[in-house]
């Protein structure tokens, strides 16, 4: 609910300032330019990091546990940068990058023996890694500090978005069976996962300029895009006394997505930010 009413709040001021005459210049008493002029270069982030910040300060003096939550510049995907070339005060062009890994492991011990004091050690590794590169153009509209934008890009997808998980052994499959009872089949987990999407993504937001050269905004945006995802899964068998290890292809999937949750996996669909911006 708490985004629903952050979106409506920033489309509202977005639209207050697409509705007003145009600025594309205004300047401190000390002159320092608060708008994106012609040739400025533009660096651009989650806000969210900030906002927690300022956030935990309040948690210290009041202990309300309060948090802001991730958005992603792309539905489910965070640590993603912005960086913006300004062509004119009112149009500039964007380059998107995010690069998001994941890593844990969970060790789990069954203790084994005639004194129960030798180890069978079972390592699960869950990890995620994905890459998305943006490139597109905005265009932007404002009254005084508020500025409005709106604009198109396209989207590339590498890596594996959802989770996969392998699994190591302490003991081979075969002493794992005869002293640890252990059974066959042994999951290897999945050894190979991959995946790759393309898309076009529209976007509308609005910029408030609240230090020269520097402002807290909102986007919101919606893309369609088609992605494929494939995999291999590895199994360990006892063959008549022999370890022999089985490799199964995971079902390929592949498809268009056109989604209408910021949580969606496959980069795609409805996404949101709240950023924080500085200009060069």
């Amino acid at each position: 609910m708490k985004k629903k009413i952050l979106f409506v709040a920033a489309l509202f001021a977005g639209s207050l300032a697409f509705a007003q005459g145009s600025t594309t210049s205004m300047k401190n008493k000390r002159g320092l330019e608060y708008l994106p002029q012609a040739g400025d270069w533009a660096l651009q982030f989650d806000a969210v990091p900030l906002i927690n910040f300022g956030l935990n300060a309040v948690k210290f003096n009041t202990n309300t546990g309060a948090t802001a939550q991730h958005l992603g510049y792309v539905g489910g995907f965070n640590n993603v940068i912005v960086g913006k070339m300004f062509t004119s005060a009112t149009e500039a062009y964007r380059v998107k990058v995010g690069i998001n890994f994941m890593s844990d492991k969970t060790e789990t011990v069954q203790m084994y023996g005639a004194n129960n004091d030798q180890e069978y050690v079972t390592t699960q590794t869950d990890k995620v890694t994905n890459i998305v590169l943006g490139f597109g153009k905005e265009w932007r509209r404002g009254h005084n500090r508020l500025q409005g934008f709106y604009g198109g890009e396209a989207l590339l997808v590498i890596g594996s978005p959802t989770t996969t998980t392998s699994f190591e052994y302490n003991l081979d499959l075969q002493t794992a069976i005869t002293d640890a009872g252990a059974t066959s089949p042994r999951s290897l987990g999945v050894t190979k996962s991959s995946a790759f999407g393309i898309g076009a993504r529209g976007f509308i937001g609005v910029d408030y300029y609240i230090l020269p050269k520097i402002s807290i905004g909102a986007e919101f945006g919606w893309g369609i895009g088609f992605s494929t995802s494939s995999g291999e899964v590895s199994t360990e068998i006892d063959n008549a006394g022999e370890t022999e290890t089985v490799v199964t292809k995971a079902p390929k999937r592949s498809g268009l997505n056109i989604g209408n949750d910021t949580g969606n996996t496959s980069g795609f669909g409805a996404s949101g930010a709240v950023n924080v911006t500085f200009l060069f």
